[in-house]
């Protein structure tokens, strides 16, 4: 199987968000923060953690030169474009960069003007520049009517796919019952709610002084204790059409708690309506991979493909050449077989999103 034989899909790129950009969808009464002009506020998001601003990589695929798809603005929808004509991948869905913090923001009032005017942002700024591009949206989940009445403009007047949920800086955790209106109005919309992580604050990380040892973990960890929560506090029972994605942390992170999972029904009996494994294989849970993450054919033995879907991650730290390699890496493995690259690397996506 070659480039040329396979569909490709992208579960998950980042659009960089432009100041200047964003600032044209706020009102007046959040102006000044989103286009700068508060001093020691650089635009409308508060800062993801105090260790993203600090990394120089020496060499690598990050720290090295780095080959973008475009002499356009880094992560705009023109420079997504070009990646998508040069990558061959029909169809993306996008996250946010500094929206990524936004379960810092501790004003419902706030949260709520800032959601909106960033999807209506990013749906004219992005899908209306590419209809192959899809950002997903920000929802004000500091107040969940708010967040209910966001999650269905975006979803019915917008056509975004669903919202993304921070994975950290909500001052409760995800399955908690505040949340679940938010996850009602979700299942009855149809749409994906995706949890993607990001910072590395609040999850046990606050006094590492190391940016690549943080990485290792402020992905995968918050995803850890997201999925737990979701099964153990009832929220996939409840609401059996509820589609969730989990987003990069790559699969292998799902062992541990599998093994932990199975281990603990021996001891306590179950507590859990279903075995943990089923709420993963349910086809209503995505998990985002590079395609040619080491562990994947050792998960996917264990519970099936069905879950894994590939994602890009570009322009963080993937850059143009690097997804092409990895894309190929995928290709070439031969502890895949040719159904199973098939189903990461675009079936897999495209049932999950209904492209």
């Amino acid at each position: 199987m070659t480039t040329t034989q396979v569909r490709l899909l992208d579960s998950d790129g980042h659009l960089i968000e432009s100041n200047s950009e964003l600032g044209a969808y706020v009102d007046d009464s959040i102006k000044a923060v989103a286009t700068g002009q508060v001093p020691a506020q650089d635009g409308p998001f508060p800062t993801l953690d105090g260790i993203h601003n600090f990394f120089k990589g020496e060499g690598g695929r990050f720290g090295g030169e780095r080959t973008m798809a475009s002499e356009e603005r880094t992560g705009s929808g023109e420079d997504w474009t070009h990646f998508l004509d040069k990558t061959g991948i029909e169809q993306t869905v996008i996250f946010p960069t500094r929206g990524l913090a936004v379960g810092f923001i501790q004003t419902p009032e706030y949260a709520d003007r800032l959601c909106r005017a960033y999807n209506d942002y990013v749906h004219d700024r992005y899908h209306k520049v590419d209809a192959r591009i899809h950002p997903v949206g920000l929802i004000p989940l500091q107040s969940p009517s708010l967040a209910v009445a966001e999650l269905r403009r975006i979803v019915r007047d917008l056509g975004m796919p669903g919202a993304m949920l921070p994975t950290t800086g909500l001052p409760l955790h995800l399955a908690h019952e505040y949340y679940w209106p938010v996850y009602e109005e979700a299942a009855n919309l149809g749409c994906v709610l995706a949890l993607h992580g990001g910072s590395n604050r609040g999850i046990g990380l606050d006094t590492f002084t190391d940016f690549v040892g943080s990485h290792v973990l402020h992905h995968p960890v918050p995803l850890m204790y997201s999925l737990v929560a979701l099964v153990y506090h009832g929220v996939f029972d409840r609401y059996p059409g509820l589609k969730l994605a989990f987003l990069e942390g790559g699969p292998g992170w799902l062992v541990p708690v599998l093994d932990r999972a199975i281990r603990d029904d021996e001891f306590f009996g179950k507590v859990a309506k279903r075995p943990f494994d089923e709420y993963i294989t349910s086809g209503n849970v995505l998990i985002g991979c590079e395609g040619n993450d080491v562990s994947l054919p050792y998960v996917a033995s264990r519970i099936g493909i069905e879950p894994f879907a590939y994602s890009s991650d570009y322009p963080h730290e993937v850059d143009l050449a690097a997804a092409m390699h990895e894309i190929e890496e995928t290709l070439e493995d031969e502890t895949l077989t040719d159904d199973q690259k098939h189903a990461v690397l675009f079936e897999n996506t495209r049932r999950f999103y209904s492209f």
